[in-house]
């Protein structure tokens, strides 16, 4: 029997860490001289896998940064994630309290994508920056068929869902998916954070009860160690 070459032996490993929970999306995993040590093997052989995982969108690496934990699932459709509900959480486990900070709401054309999973030619949008135990700590886009909500509020729950029922819209599931990414200039300077600051990068769907998305939200989340759980 041919034996299994040690960089997909340690790909198939780090994949079942990152797959089973053991290793969060978001987490910053250590240099590649202590995971060639981990592992067993070289640090060339664990370059190599390393750069597998980040081409096949499991790990995100950012010079001077260090390897994260970019996804459980790459490249994961929001329309085809779990019907259990997704909550943002922090790292007692208890959910996170974002609260509306500075926005600005408008119209738009929608996007080839926006069109096509929703139906629509425009869309209501809303981009905020929200604030998590009084630092500013998360960015925020949404956008609604403006047949559906003309205009977002300003001031409404960052939940998506809490926020579709604040101007009176009941949707039927809620799916999301999760990834990590770092900040760029503009964000960094949005957040007062760091450059390069790791993010969870959170993309919410809400759907009716035809399984059409009725709104859309993605969240850029700068809390440390913060994660989505389905419950």
């Amino acid at each position: 029997m041919a034996r299994t070459p040690l960089y997909k032996a340690a790909e198939s490993e780090m994949i079942a860490r990152i797959e089973k929970g053991d290793w969060e999306v978001g987490r910053r995993l250590p240099n590649e001289f202590i995971l060639a040590d981990e592992f067993g093997v070289s640090q060339g052989t664990m370059r190599r896998a390393l750069i597998t995982l980040e081409g096949r969108g499991y790990l995100s690496r950012k010079p001077g940064r260090g390897t994260l934990v970019a996804a459980k699932a790459p490249a994961q459709d929001t329309t085809k994630v779990s019907a259990q509900t997704p909550v943002l959480c922090g790292a007692d486990g208890a959910p996170l309290a974002l609260e509306p900070f500075r926005g600005r709401t408008a119209t738009r054309a929608a996007t080839a994508s926006e069109a096509t999973s929703m139906g629509c030619e425009r869309v209501a949008v809303l981009e905020r920056t929200l604030k998590y135990r009084g630092a500013r700590a998360a960015l925020e886009a949404v956008a609604v068929p403006v047949d559906l909500i003309p205009k977002l509020d300003e001031d409404a729950p960052a939940n998506l869902a809490d926020l579709l029922d604040h101007h009176g819209i009941t949707c039927a599931a809620v799916r999301a998916d999760a990834r990590a990414e770092v900040t760029d200039m503009s964000q960094s300077v949005a957040l007062s954070s760091d450059r390069h600051t790791a993010l969870l990068v959170v993309r919410t769907a809400a759907f009716d009860a035809s399984d059409r998305v009725i709104a859309r939200q993605i969240l850029r989340v700068a809390v440390e160690d913060a994660r989505l759980v389905y419950l």
